[in-house]
């Protein structure tokens, strides 16, 4: 078999295992979220007054709430399964053990947030003194979803929980700055429809114009600065629409904002087989305002209140950025390698138009189901 017989192949491997890969990616960038929030309800501090709140789904994932496997939690369906909800709750979450605290439970209802339906558990948290230090050990939807993740809030602290380990929350502390810088990595690298994008931004730094005809970058430097000058402006448009949004300026709803990413990815991928825009770090900008919005609503998912809000919001921000960083860097050089190749042209051709279907099929499910 010839080198060239072989590389053929070989990309027709790449665009393959894409293609099976892709969807199975999509259905993980909205990861399941649950809510614990407590506030001090008395005047020597020694009770706390809060709620917890799990999406109506994912309790029907975990409890068969659904008995009549019509596709719908019906408020009736849901009251039957309350004891079981509530027992749920309290096996796989301990409040206050350092404190000395015990938990009274109430009627369960339910809350409409911008990501669905939610069960909310009222509860009362008594303690035998005022807690200085909120121990919490949140075991709640890891075992169904290992992308779960639970926000658990008290006064004017927001701690993000990933893992079924022991945290303590100290009274009067504001919000751990590195944990968002975390949140934000960890919102980059699962969301996949924000990759595919500045993939496609990317994709075609190393294959460049020169006068009338494409033709392989001559240095990694040259493309580096075009990727530069891409993530510059990426980083910019997505940040001004992210700080407007997160702090109230501006609201939209979650649907459109959505939908709207999904077309930006079904533009980006389709420039890169049109080629309409040369000028790549235009529309990294003028798209990149539609991602702001979409970061800002994992931000605001935190419950956190406007006042003690830019710790956090710079956190995140720069956890994006450190997390887009290190895509473009691991990428990068493995692009320019294999510039001058078939496969590479499988990548930018075959691989532009699989994610232009795929997020037309995003956009579609983000509209209409």
């Amino acid at each position: 078999m010839s080198v060239r017989a072989w590389v053929k192949q070989l990309g027709v491997a790449v665009a393959l295992a894409t293609l099976l890969t892709l969807p199975r990616l999509a259905a993980a960038h909205s990861p399941s979220t649950g809510r614990v929030t407590l506030e001090v309800d008395s005047r020597d501090g020694r009770e706390l007054r809060g709620s917890v709140q799990l999406a109506i789904r994912d309790l029907d994932t975990a409890l068969w709430l659904d008995r009549d496997q019509n596709g719908d939690v019906t408020w009736a369906e849901l009251q039957s399964a309350e004891p079981a909800v509530r027992n749920y709750v309290a096996q796989r979450l301990q409040l206050g053990e350092s404190s000395r605290c015990s938990v009274t439970w109430q009627a369960l209802r339910v809350a409409t947030l911008n990501d669905g339906n939610y069960a909310t558990l009222p509860l009362l948290l008594h303690c035998a003194l005022a807690p200085t230090e909120l121990t919490v050990r949140y075991r709640l939807l890891f075992d169904i979803d290992a992308q779960h993740r639970g926000l658990v809030q008290w006064n004017t602290q927001t701690a993000i929980v990933r893992s079924p380990e022991l945290i303590a929350l100290s009274a009067g502390q504001s919000s751990s700055v590195p944990s968002f810088i975390r949140e934000g990595v960890w919102h980059i690298w699962i969301g996949y429809d924000h990759i595919l994008f500045l993939l496609c931004l990317i994709l075609p730094a190393v294959y460049q114009r020169r006068t009338a005809r494409w033709q392989p970058a001559d240095s990694l430097g040259d493309a580096t600065r075009e990727v530069f000058e891409i993530v510059t402006a990426f980083t910019l448009a997505h940040s001004i629409t992210l700080v407007i949004s997160a702090i109230g300026l501006v609201s939209m709803p979650t649907r459109y904002v959505e939908t709207a990413i999904a077309l930006s990815v079904v533009a980006a991928a389709a420039n890169n087989l049109w080629r309409a825009v040369d000028a790549r770090w235009a529309v990294a900008f003028v798209l990149g305002l539609l991602h702001g919005f979409g970061f800002s609503s994992v931000l605001l998912a935190t419950g956190l209140p406007a006042q003690h809000a830019v710790g956090p919001l710079l956190g995140f921000n720069i956890g994006v950025e450190l997390g887009q960083a290190a895509i473009v860097v691991a990428t990068l050089p493995l692009l320019f390698l294999i510039r001058r190749t078939l496969v590479y042209q499988v990548l930018l051709r075959g691989g532009s138009a699989l994610v232009a279907v795929l997020a037309l099929f995003w956009a579609y499910q983000r509209w209409c189901l």
